[in-house]
């Protein structure tokens, strides 16, 4: 039997046992119901689908030996040069091993753009600590006196440059933006004759790889990224000789050796929102109850629709069933009456028939619905044959 059968059945055997007028209104209300359900499901859903990641920080003891030194990208609207220096107490180092990895700035699109890759330089605790720069710019006097300092970008050298997103290999358009969003993270200006020591920490991140099937709340996949976070401190340049063209000085520096995780967890899933769409169906059904009532007949545990008399609907039922069942109500008896007065009450054959058949109409269209019950069996019987 198709769904659509039943509900036209359903709805001619309210018509036959309340007023039109009620069949319609019931008929609005939960469509109207229903609408609200599926509007609210579709919010949830969507609120789901769009729920901003949160992450969770686990601390770590341990601390790394050591940790990879970053790269800098330097840009700058005058032409200017870079020194570099990598101080270590125990460890020799030259000035080569870092002027190799320095690449001077070089105009581009009307800024000077120069980048520092580590390529494999490591901080070393207790060693290498600490990673120089001065800044040279070639004609002082370009300088105005609204100068906004030469701008400084630190990124995580064993990850793949944000600035450089074209090559990236990661396809996962969630990863790709977590990616971008550091862009600015560790952004800065380094002001003329100023001293500015920038200390340093590392951080690793397991990044979700975002599939439609994480808002069911099915464990995801993860893509292990690192970063760096840091602090800026800035002292005037005591050591600022008017002589010579020197701008600023940088000094980068370790903060902590610990290296703590952050792990991507979503707040929400769909079978959280099961609970509260579960409530709206409740509080919907509650709410049909109270105005239409919740009892299985026409007559009995009406709602406030029927009973306010502005629809009418109490006074209409009482008119139908008049008219329909004149013989009703039933004939009552009771022990004092005596046994010639029963006899005067029932010895109207023609009147016993009447209010018999009107109590079996009652029967069938109010309490047992034989009607629809007949129609269902008649269905299912078609539907054997058409099946044979």
């Amino acid at each position: 039997m198709k769904p659509r059968q039943v509900l036209q059945i359903f709805t001619v055997a309210q018509e036959k046992t309340e007023p039109k007028s009620l069949v319609i209104v019931r008929t609005v209300i939960t469509i109207l119901f229903f609408a609200v359900l599926i509007g609210y499901m579709y919010v949830q859903i969507v609120d789901v689908r769009l729920d901003t990641p949160v992450f969770s920080t686990i601390q770590s003891r341990d601390e790394e030996k050591m940790i990879p030194m970053p790269n800098l990208h330097f840009t700058y609207e005058h032409q200017f040069t870079i020194t570099c220096e990598i101080n270590g107490r125990v460890t020799k180092t030259l000035s080569e091993d870092c002027l190799t990895r320095l690449q001077q700035p070089k105009l581009s699109q009307g800024i000077y753009e120069g980048i520092f890759k580590a390529d494999g330089l490591n901080f070393i605790r207790n060693d290498v600590e600490t990673l120089e720069f001065t800044f040279t710019v070639n004609n002082p006097g370009e300088i105005p006196i609204t100068d906004l300092g030469i701008g400084l970008r630190i990124f995580d050298s064993k990850v793949q440059d944000p600035l450089d997103i074209e090559n990236y290999k990661e396809t996962n358009t969630h990863v790709i933006d977590n990616l971008l969003s550091l862009i600015d993270l560790n952004f800065y200006r380094l002001s003329s004759q100023q001293y500015h020591i920038i200390e340093l920490s590392r951080i690793r991140r397991n990044v979700i790889k975002e599939a439609w099937w994480n808002i069911l709340g099915i464990p995801p996949s993860y893509m292990d990224e690192t970063y760096l976070n840091s602090q800026l401190e800035t002292h005037p340049f005591v050591s600022f000789d008017a002589s010579t063209n020197s701008y600023a000085k940088l000094i980068l520096e370790m903060r902590s050796w610990r290296v703590p995780i952050e792990k991507e967890q979503k707040a929400k899933t769909l079978f959280d929102t099961i609970g509260q769409i579960a409530g709206v169906a409740g509080t919907l059904s509650i709410l049909y109850a109270f105005l239409f009532g919740a009892g299985p007949s026409a007559i009995q545990s009406w709602g406030v629709v029927q009973k306010m008399k502005c629809f009418g609907i109490k006074k209409g039922v009482r008119k139908h069933i008049n008219r329909r069942y004149p013989r009703l109500p039933f004939v009552h008896t009771s022990k004092t009456i005596k046994d010639d007065e029963i006899d005067e009450n029932v010895n109207d054959y023609d009147e016993v028939l009447e209010r018999l058949d009107a109590v079996e109409r009652f029967l069938k269209e109010y309490v047992v619905d034989a009607d629809f019950l007949e129609q269902l069996e008649k269905l299912d019987t078609e539907n054997k044959n058409n099946g044979k």
